[in-house]
C-alpha cells in the first residue's frame, strides 16, 4: 500500500490567463484570493505540494504567510510562456513519488472531501493514470464530466518531464483513455475553473 508521504501535487500556477483581464491568480475571492484558497485547499491535504511558477512571480503575493505551510514548495518555470507542457516539466523534476495529481491554480472550488478521496483511490489503484469523474444528475447538461486535479503514477513521469508547448497532460489521456482509473464523486469543482471574472462567487 502507498505510504501518504509518496503522494504528491503539482499545481500549475504559471499561466497567463489573459482571457480574464487581468491576472486572475489575485482574483478577490471571498476573503482572499483564488490562489491562496486554491494552495490553501491542496496543502491541507497533500504531505507534499509544489506550486509551478513564473520565473518572475514572487511567492509571497501568492500565500502571505508562507511559512504556515512547510509542505509547499516553490518551482520555477522559465519556459512556461510557452505553454502549459513547460509547467508540467518543471513540475515533474526530480520527485520521486508514487503518484503525482495535477491541479490548476484558477480551479479553486475542488473540495478537501474530494482530494481526501483521490488520495485514498490511489493508494490501491494500479492503473497509470487516475481521474475526477462528476457524476450528478445535472451531469448532462454540463460541458464536461472528467475534471481535476489528474492523479499520474511514477511510470508515466518520464513522459511528463518531456512536455513542451501547451498540452499539458491532455495528451496523456488522450493516448491512455482506455487505462484511466475514474474516481466518481459529485463534487462540481473538479471543472470549474476562473476563466472570466463572473466565474468567481458573488
Amino acid at each position: 500500500m502507498t505510504d501518504l508521504q509518496n503522494i504528491g501535487c503539482v499545481i500549475l500556477g504559471a499561466g497567463f490567463g489573459r482571457r480574464f483581464g487581468r491576472d486572475k491568480r489575485f482574483a478577490t475571492m471571498r476573503q482572499s484570493t483564488v490562489a491562496a484558497t486554491t494552495i490553501g485547499t491542496y496543502c491541507a491535504v497533500f504531505a507534499q505540494v509544489r506550486l509551478v511558477l513564473r520565473e518572475e512571480d514572487e511567492p509571497t503575493n501568492f500565500v502571505t504567510d508562507i511559512e504556515k505551510f512547510p509542505n509547499l514548495a516553490i518551482i520555477r518555470a522559465p519556459l512556461a510562456h510557452q505553454g502549459m507542457g513547460h509547467s508540467l516539466s518543471a513540475g515533474f523534476a526530480e520527485i520521486d513519488w508514487t503518484w503525482a495529481f495535477v491541479a490548476l491554480l484558477d480551479m479553486p472550488f475542488v473540495s478537501q472531501a474530494t482530494l481526501v478521496g483521490l488520495i485514498s483511490h490511489a493508494r490501491t489503484s494500479n492503473a497509470p493514470l487516475i481521474q475526477p469523474r462528476l457524476v450528478d444528475p445535472r451531469a448532462t447538461l454540463l460541458e464536461r464530466q472528467h475534471g481535476h486535479p489528474i492523479g499520474i503514477h511514477q511510470r508515466l513521469f518520464d513522459e511528463v518531464r518531456a512536455s513542451a508547448g501547451d498540452t499539458g497532460a491532455r495528451s496523456l489521456i488522450q493516448q491512455r483513455a482506455d487505462q484511466i482509473d475514474y474516481y466518481d464523486c459529485n463534487d462540481t469543482g473538479i471543472i470549474q475553473d476562473i476563466d472570466h471574472p463572473s466565474d468567481l462567487p458573488a
